[in-house]
């Protein structure tokens, strides 16, 4: 069945009906044959590993501290089943109020270590983040790169933040050193000098 939305209605394509049970379910059942080739054929392609992971991976009491520069783990409940995997669980958090402790968010942005791609968990979807003796082999040369880069854009992040900070300090100072005259000027004009 496929659903395209055209002027905001729905319209519904490849829905069959019979009046036969038995014919009902041989559908379905063909349906489902296709949907288990399409994950086949995606595994396949990716070459998705099949570890699952679990608490046992992460780190205890990982779950109340700081995310950001981590690599966390996706609990599997909040996955489709075909997705228990350790490739669509691992993510690298790179920022967002959830990734906070204290954060009043909970979106927490990330990148899939698996497949690259830059997106948003839940911090209720994380189980916590990885042992870094736990990472699979396939994982640790992806999250290390991720780590060099995190870092790399925080160095370069702080380094503009205090290019700024410095910048707005001296402005600062050269308005102070004119403003002296001025203020001198009109402590003479409210009282006069005693």
């Amino acid at each position: 069945m496929e659903v395209s939305y055209e002027l905001g209605l729905a319209r519904f394509s490849g829905i069959e009906g019979t009046t036969e049970y038995t014919e009902a379910w041989e559908l379905f059942i063909q349906r489902l044959q296709k949907q288990i080739e399409q994950v086949r054929a995606q595994r396949s392609e990716h070459h998705a590993p099949q570890q699952l992971l679990t608490e046992a991976d992460c780190i205890r009491d990982s779950r109340a501290g700081d995310y950001e520069g981590k690599v966390l783990v996706m609990r599997p409940g909040v996955l489709r089943p075909e997705y228990w995997n350790a490739a669509h669980q691992l993510y690298f958090a790179v920022g967002g109020n959830g990734a906070r402790a204290s954060g009043h968010g909970t979106k927490v942005f990330c990148i899939n270590i698996y497949t690259g791609e830059h997106t948003y968990i839940r911090r209720t979807d994380v189980m916590g983040a990885i042992e870094p003796d736990r990472l699979p082999g396939w994982a640790k040369e992806k999250a290390a790169a991720l780590q060099q880069d995190y870092q790399r854009e925080k160095a370069a992040e702080k380094q503009r933040l205090e290019k700024f900070l410095t910048a707005r300090r001296e402005k600062e100072t050269s308005e102070n050193l004119r403003r002296p005259r001025a203020a001198q000027t009109r402590g003479k004009e409210k009282g006069g000098e005693r």
